[in-house]
């Protein structure tokens, strides 16, 4: 049924055309007048109406928000790569200036880094959950998909390829039709590994899916405002400048009260003394916690380099396991198709994503490693604040709570001891062993399928706490097997 029908039927009265009935008709004539006042009247209706539901697409169209459960989410944002993954906030700037409205973002950083420009004026809010990345981490499994949602609001649109949301289509439709011209649209297009509709359309090759049920245990980002991160830079910018007017006017008190204080030098008669001999104090070794890498730079540094090597599409080439420390990320590449696979796609693979380090290839040309530094690390002391007991009970309280074995054992770590050769060295002058200090830490290990920036939160619980390596299993068949795993320590109070 459509609009007309549902806000009431106009109905006209059209004269008979038949032999002998015309205008001169007695009952023609008598209700001429009526009928051009009612057709008037009729017109002025159905201009209303029409003027109505064009006010109301229109105001639906501006709210590109939906609701699951009691949970909003935003869509409709416009999607763009992102460039610079260290610094991308000059980059969704000079996006946000070229088109009037945009002051919210998301960026997500997956297989192919990329961020979302949305609009207050379509009802989006900072903090709101971004569906599209939740929908991306759902279906990680998938580079290449197209979908529509039958949500409340309407019919959500979406179209990936190779891990990208497409700029302009994610899309709230509140016409079905509407959604059906854009799924169709897509079809023209080969190779979607996914396709995703609602069963009502009956198009062969799609499967139909629960939203809510799709997303509820993702990855979820949200909508930042751009002039956030501007007033946390000057925030920052303008307590470091009090911190240096405090350090000045301290320096020049002090430096006049030494002025106001100091007396007449005066000349003593020369004594002659005893020589004394100095003695130095002894240097205090540095603790291990007191230089150690910070946690959350180290996370994001890992994934985002995992999933660019994980990106890399080399013919005849398989990728081996991750591995990322504090020193730097490594992995290799194996040769897995016998009739190709050449060292010369895998450099031209090395080129175009731009590796600083030079690959190492076996003899026989059928292996490759790579190594790849992380010396801009930012280095942080922590000072422990509990002991091996709360810290293994606390990690078996979270293990417990989020039901995920987490494996523990106490180890200990010297620091300030003499090397084997320096023990030999004072055992035959007969001096003694430089003893070194000893300190207690708690070993702990884990696999998830979760990313390494979903457990940030976990790992800031924690003071003193070092992540010593995480892997990664490329070659996983799905994003919700166990593909990470972590391994660190925590120091002893």
């Amino acid at each position: 049924m459509d609009d007309t029908n549902e806000k009431g039927q106009n109905f006209l009265f059209q004269p008979p055309t038949g032999q002998g009935v015309g205008a001169n008709d007695p009952v023609f004539a008598s209700s001429s007048s009526d009928k051009t006042m009612n057709a008037e009247a009729s017109s002025t209706v159905q201009n209303q109406d029409t003027d109505n539901e064009e006010e109301e697409s229109t105001a639906q169209l501006e709210s590109s928000v939906i609701k699951l459960g009691r949970q909003e989410y935003a869509v409709g944002l416009f999607w763009q790569p992102l460039q610079d993954v260290d610094d991308p906030i000059h980059e969704i700037r000079e996006t946000m200036e070229s088109d009037e409205g945009a002051n919210l973002y998301a960026i997500h950083y997956g297989r192919a880094p990329q961020y979302g420009i949305g609009k207050k004026s379509k009802g989006h809010q900072e903090g709101q959950i971004v569906a599209g990345i939740s929908v991306l981490d759902a279906l990680s499994d998938k580079s290449s998909f197209v979908a529509v949602f039958k949500v409340e609001e309407g019919w959500w649109f979406i179209a990936v390829r190779n891990d990208l949301i497409l700029p302009e289509e994610d899309v709230l439709y509140k016409n079905e039709n509407e959604a059906k011209d854009a799924f169709f649209s897509m079809m023209a297009v080969p190779d979607w590994g996914y396709k995703i509709a609602p069963d009502t359309w009956h198009i062969d090759g799609t499967e139909e899916m629960d939203l809510e049920e799709l997303i509820k245990n993702t990855f979820q980002a949200r909508l930042l405002s751009l002039s956030a991160a501007r007033g946390t830079k000057i925030l920052l910018a303008i307590a470091a400048l009090i911190l240096l007017l405090v350090a000045v006017i301290v320096y020049l008190v002090i430096f006049l009260l030494d002025r106001a204080t100091q007396t007449p030098t005066k000349i003593a008669p020369v004594i002659p003394q005893a020589t004394i001999k100095t003695v130095e104090p002894t240097r205090e070794e540095e603790k291990p916690w007191e230089k150690l890498v910070e946690v959350n730079p180290f996370l994001e540094r890992c994934w985002s380099y995992a999933y660019q090597m994980k990106s890399m599409q080399v013919p005849g080439w398989s990728l081996n396991q991750i591995v990322c420390t504090p020193k730097g990320i490594s992995t290799g590449w194996n040769k897995s198709w016998t009739p190709g696979g050449r060292i010369a796609w895998l450099t031209a693979a090395y080129d175009e994503y731009k590796f600083t380090e030079v690959p190492s290839i076996n003899e026989s040309g059928t292996a490759a490693t790579i190594s790849i530094k992380f010396d801009d690390l930012p280095i942080v002391a922590s000072t422990p604040t509990l002991s091996i007991a709360r810290i293994r009970r606390e990690l078996t309280d979270i293990s417990q709570a989020i039901n995920l074995p987490i494996a523990m054992s106490v180890q200990q770590i010297t620091v300030g001891g003499a090397t084997p050769e320096q023990q030999k060295a004072a055992q035959a002058a007969g001096q003694p062993v430089p003893v070194g200090k000893t300190y207690k830490y708690l070993t702990f290990s884990f696999s998830s399928s979760y990313d390494p920036p979903a457990w940030e939160s976990f790992f800031d619980k924690f003071a003193a706490l070092e992540l010593v390596k995480i892997e990664y299993n490329p070659q996983s068949s799905s994003a919700l097997s166990n593909n990470w795993k972590y391994e660190g320590r925590i120091y002893e109070k």
